[in-house]
């Protein structure tokens, strides 16, 4: 069969016709499989055809599907172009410059199921030309408009209109341009066609669905295509609009976080593509309540670990497909319960072993996620444990130290004086004193060990008026006995307690401890037995020796700096310690002893 007019190249259509059905097999790569199932065909594309008119298709009443693709149509159709094809169901028209100034355009095509009108951008880009889609009102058949490829960001028409509609292509176009912010005249371009379930609006720079947007889209939608945009956020509460939508492609856009969605989303979803974004976390709540759901594309986003809440609710759904290529996944010890889960559910993840890889660290770089040694994590574990406990003892060993280095005698006195509490404490006013004076010293320094043993000592104890004998460390503490208990029981059982004190020794523990029992002997008996020998100036700036100056100056005795000075110290020594220091106190503080 020739089809043959003047201007035109001559153009074949190969055709076998069989005795049986009276069909015709129809052989050319340009033939879409849907305008072949239509029936009869006239394949006219890529010939240069200006201008349409009736009487060129008055013979093929009969076709059902003709392309006109590739041609140069720029005349404005005004519904007689077709009229000798009253049966067409399938046109194509693209690749030309169709001009869509009429409201009656197609109008005479009233079986037409299929209109492809996609690269058509010449009028939809010219400035000032009419751009009227109110011709989908004329076509009562219509189901799949191809509106791609034609460069829209301005319409006469605010809204279009068809009940038969249900498939709408309308890609590569700038609805991101008509849908502006604060721009409401498109907002319900697709509200009109109450029948529309397949609704592509890829590839149109969309930044940001104005949420008036989202209540003016069509409730029937089953398929809703909007990848490859430049989207930032998507608003998935809005998906409770549409209840029997099934598919939602939000691939190649620039969503980074995905947030929480509840049970109100809608309950029919099937396929969620979120693929070549830039998502680095999954909120714990995503997707959760979503039963349906049987496909997720997650491949070539940013994703270093996925939380156990978010898979954990992928176990309780119906999913069966799982795309994770393409993610730098992080393969450590912290993906342990992820890699666990991969490898004991039923979901099938494509590429598992080939794309779905490690990122970091360096030396498992492009590893599989799957072949991670676990076992490592088991060990790291333990590991961490024994460290941790490690560390713990270390660190208490070493603040126990500290404290004990730095307050040993001041937790000591804490803790028998709790314990005295704690077990009750009762005075010994009335035990008899066994010794006349505990002496007590700087042990450590030989120099003053000698001089108490061979001075104080023979000078107390031997020479002058002879009393009870002196309690020396080094001499009469029993062995084995702990310190703060001879302290204790010295000062306790000593009628004065003598203090001899060098620079050093005031530093040291035990000084502080033995003055602390000393007075606590004060406050538990009102009996002061504190006496003060300076063998060194020390404690000059104190203000408890001041104060101690103030109302017992006697009590406090320094060694002559002078030889010829000894026999009185020695002699006012032996004065002050056979003395109760009630006696010698500044005469203002001894009427409080005299009214206690």
């Amino acid at each position: 069969m020739r089809w043959k007019q003047s201007g035109v190249r001559l153009f074949y259509l190969t055709a076998h016709r069989t005795s049986k059905d009276q069909s015709y097999e129809l052989t050319h790569g340009l033939i879409q499989q849907e305008c072949f199932d239509a029936g009869r065909v006239i394949i006219l594309s890529s010939n240069n055809l200006f201008f349409i008119s009736p009487k060129q298709f008055e013979h093929y009443g009969n076709i059902s599907c003709l392309n006109l693709s590739g041609n140069g149509f720029s005349a404005a159709l005004n519904g007689t172009e077709f009229t000798s094809l009253p049966n067409l169901t399938y046109l194509d028209l693209s690749y030309n410059k169709i001009d869509l100034a009429y409201d009656y355009a197609f109008n005479e095509l009233k079986k037409l199921q299929v209109l492809d009108l996609s690269h058509n951008s010449h009028y939809f880009t010219a400035y000032g030309v009419t751009l009227n889609l109110n011709f989908t009102q004329n076509l009562p058949a219509l189901r799949v408009l191809n509106m791609s490829h034609n460069l829209i960001s301005t319409l006469t028409t605010k809204r279009m209109y068809s009940t038969s509609l249900t498939e709408l292509r309308f890609t590569y176009n700038y609805l991101g341009t008509l849908w502006k912010e604060n721009e409401n005249a498109y907002k319900m371009l697709f509200t009109n066609l109450t029948n529309l379930t397949i609704l592509d609006i890829s590839y149109n720079n969309i930044t940001k669905i104005p949420d008036n947007v989202y209540e003016y889209l069509p409730r029937n939608l089953t398929k809703l295509l909007i990848n490859n945009n430049r989207l930032t956020d998507f608003i998935w509460d809005r998906l409770a609009r549409f209840p029997q939508l099934e598919t939602l492609d939000l691939s190649s856009n620039s969503l980074t976080n995905v947030t929480g969605s509840d049970s109100n989303i809608t309950q029919t979803l099937t396929f969620l593509d979120l693929s070549h974004n830039n998502i680095f976390q999954l909120d714990d709540g995503f997707l959760n309540g979503v039963k349906s759901l049987k496909s997720l594309s997650l491949s070539g986003n940013k994703l270093t670990i996925i939380n156990r809440t978010t898979y954990h609710m992928w176990s309780g759904s119906q999913i069966e497909s799982l795309l994770l290529q393409e993610n730098p996944f992080q393969c450590t010890c912290d993906s342990f319960n992820f890699i666990l889960w991969i490898q004991s559910t039923d979901v099938k993840i494509p590429r598992l072993s080939t794309a779905v890889t490690c990122d970091t660290p360096a030396n498992q770089k492009g590893q599989a996620l799957v072949k991670f040694n676990i076992n490592q994590c088991v060990n790291n574990s333990e590991a961490f444990l024994i460290y941790m406990l490690t560390n713990s003892f270390i660190i208490i060993l070493m603040f126990v130290a500290t404290l004990v280095h730095l307050f040993y005698w001041d937790a000591s006195y804490v803790l028998h004086y709790m314990k005295a509490k704690i077990k009750g404490y009762r005075s010994l006013n009335s035990l008899k004193s066994a010794y006349d004076v505990f002496v007590i010293y700087d042990t450590r320094d030989p120099h003053v060990t000698e001089w108490v043993m061979k001075n104080l000592r023979v000078k107390l104890e031997e020479e002058g008026e002879k009393h009870l004998p002196l309690c020396l460390e080094e001499r009469d503490w029993p062995p084995g006995v702990p310190l703060i208990d001879n302290l204790t029981q010295s000062i306790r059982y000593s009628r004065k307690t003598l203090f001899v004190l060098t620079e050093d020794y005031v530093k040291t523990g035990v000084f502080k401890l033995a003055m602390y029992l000393a007075h606590q002997r004060l406050l538990d008996e009102n009996v002061d037995v504190i006496v003060l020998l300076m063998l060194e100036p020390v404690l000059q700036r104190s203000h408890f020796l001041r104060l101690r100056r103030r109302l017992c100056g006697k009590s406090i005795v320094e060694w002559p700096r002078t030889a010829a000075a000894e026999p009185w110290f020695w002699q006012n020594l032996r004065s002050v310690v056979r003395v109760d220091n009630q006696v010698i106190y500044n005469k203002t503080y001894s009427r409080y002893f005299t009214n206690n």
